[in-house]
């Protein structure tokens, strides 16, 4: 039923979608990609300098780490001003350069925003705790006494404010932003048109909120409807309004337009989740997302989380072709977070070196780009803020890159073919034994990605899926695996994968030898009319 549901959902799909509904967005971190000034830590100027790179992989558009002013101060760490760009990245003249650059390479860039929390240092905390007009709720607040801590309830950790007289809601030292505040939603809303007016082709946001999930809806529509106007006024694209959350499909559904104003797509974990899972629970998390998106929107899937692990070090190494070739072909737009394209593996930290709180928390999967294998990754002249990844030495974008059989390399033609007429606009997700297929037809071809999800061998009975082409030829395959580029498939015989073993199969069109569901239908409708018709006839 739900191969069926999603068959006839894809009915209404248009050639003519928006840029943003199929894009492959790439997810930079600016403190990690390049250094260019030497002291150690990235910036936009390295990464201006570098971002050919990144559409030359077959990304549209890059998502830049958050970038605005930050504390200096350990224990008030955050954001001090949303609009202001944080020196230690650059100036506003370097944004503009990496704007230019970004145009000339026709890609997009988009801005992340931390709309949760601010440093207790920002001007808009000390409005909050003096209780100025319009700010008064401006931050999460808790009435009680210093030596009796508020129990806990959406959050955890509270902090007393002496001269406020009361507790306020912090996570990681950060104090918690009440986005039920108006004056919080319009300050956050003229700072992404500010952002929007500078170039940016939208923002990344996270709008959950434990307090109340209705208000973090309200923001989402609300900045999107903001958006929208500042965009008009200034006579650029429609923007994009990427929200990231960590609530239920079925929650998280609700930032959604569905008729309206609201974020172009939500983010789905489906792929970055901790632990892997057989091809069932996969294949089910994959059709919850689809389903639960409204009418003509699609998820964003997301190799892996920006505070999570890299998949090399989630999955292993064997996964990383599997990860990406999975997610290229699925309909609606793709993140590929920064490394995951070379299967470059989280870094190891020795935490006595790791006692700065700058510029961000150290995360194993934040570890330098390797650029090469040189002593330095080409990273930077000075020394890397973080460890270079412990398998940077032939994981590099230099040997991936001119590698044909690198995990770079089937990443730039599964892009390219997602990019053909032969991708859209069905698709169908199967299981078949511990592998999971799916594939994207009614278009000049058929597309098809089988994936070995379980431990050991698995035999895939190609045959299962019902209007395949006799013969399918391979297009990208895994490294290590049997199956090589221009090798020809025979869809009656059993295909056989080891454990990550993945091919992406392209063939001449699908044909499913009868009436679809949808001719089917429009069959016993017709004659269901025809029967009624006769009693009306003169």
């Amino acid at each position: 039923m739900l191969v069926v549901a999603l068959v006839l959902l894809s009915l209404g799909a248009s050639l003519a979608e928006p840029w943003w509904n199929n894009a492959i967005y790439y997810r930079l971190l600016v403190d990690s990609f390049k250094d260019l000034d030497g002291n150690g830590l990235g910036d936009l100027e390295g990464a201006t300098k570098q971002l050919s790179y990144v559409r030359a992989i077959g990304a549209d558009a890059v998502i830049l780490s958050p970038i605005s002013e930050k504390s200096l101060d350990c224990n008030s760490p955050g954001t001090i001003d949303f609009v202001n760009i944080e020196t230690r990245y650059g100036t506003i003249d370097n944004f503009n350069a990496l704007l230019a650059k970004a145009n000339k390479l026709e890609l997009k860039v988009l801005i992340t925003l931390q709309l949760q929390t601010v440093s207790s240092n920002s001007i808009l905390f000390n409005s909050s705790a003096e209780r100025k007009t319009g700010f008064e709720d401006g931050i999460v607040w808790i009435s009680g006494a210093a030596e009796e801590p508020p129990a806990s309830r959406a959050f955890r950790n509270w902090t007393w404010h002496e001269y406020r007289g009361a507790y306020y809601a912090t996570v990681n030292k950060e104090a918690i932003l009440n986005i039920c505040s108006e004056s919080v939603v319009a300050m956050l809303s003229d700072a992404m048109c500010e952002w929007l007016k500078r170039g940016a082709a939208g923002v990344l946001i996270n709008p959950d909120f434990l307090m109340n999930y209705e208000c973090g809806e309200r923001l989402v529509k609300r900045m999107a409807k903001e958006a929208m106007a500042c965009s008009g006024n200034q006579n650029y694209d429609a923007p994009v309004i990427l929200v990231e959350s960590s609530l239920e499909p079925e929650v998280a559904t609700k930032y959604y337009a569905e008729g309206g104003v609201g974020a172009n797509s939500v983010i789905s974990y489906a792929f970055s989740t901790k632990a892997k899972r057989p091809a069932v629970g996969l294949a089910l998390d994959l059709h919850a997302a689809l389903l639960y998106s409204p009418q003509d929107t699609t998820p964003a899937w997301l190799t892996s989380r920006s505070d999570g692990n890299r998949i090399a070090t989630r999955y292993g190494s064997e996964m990383v072709d599997a990860v990406i070739l999975l997610t290229l072909i699925l309909p609606g737009s793709v993140i590929i977070q920064q490394g995951d394209e070379l299967g470059v593996a989280d870094t190891l930290l020795d935490w006595t070196d790791t006692t700065n709180c700058w510029p961000m928390d150290y995360i194993p999967s934040a570890a330098p780009f390797p650029w090469d294998n040189s002593p330095k990754a080409n990273f930077t002249t000075g020394e890397p803020w973080m460890p270079l990844p412990p398998n940077y030495r032939y994981k590099n974008a230099k040997s991936e890159y001119g590698n044909e059989l690198s995990h770079v390399s089937v990443m730039k033609i599964a892009s390219a073919m997602r990019k053909s007429a032969a991708i859209w606009p069905h698709v169908e997700i199967k299981v078949l034994s511990d592998a999971l297929a799916i594939l994207r037809w009614g278009g000049s071809g058929s597309l098809l990605v089988v994936s070995n999800l379980g431990a050991g061998l698995t035999e895939a009975q190609l045959s299962k899926i019902p209007g395949l082409p006799a013969e399918m030829t391979v297009a990208a395959s895994s490294g290590g695996s049997s199956l090589s580029p221009g090798n020809h498939v025979t869809v009656g015989k059993t295909l056989k994968l080891s454990h990550g073993e993945t091919v992406l199969l392209v063939g001449p069109p699908r044909h499913c030898g009868g009436p679809g569901p949808v001719d089917k239908i429009t069959s016993k409708l017709s004659e269901g009319w025809q029967k009624i018709n006769k009693y009306f006839n003169i």
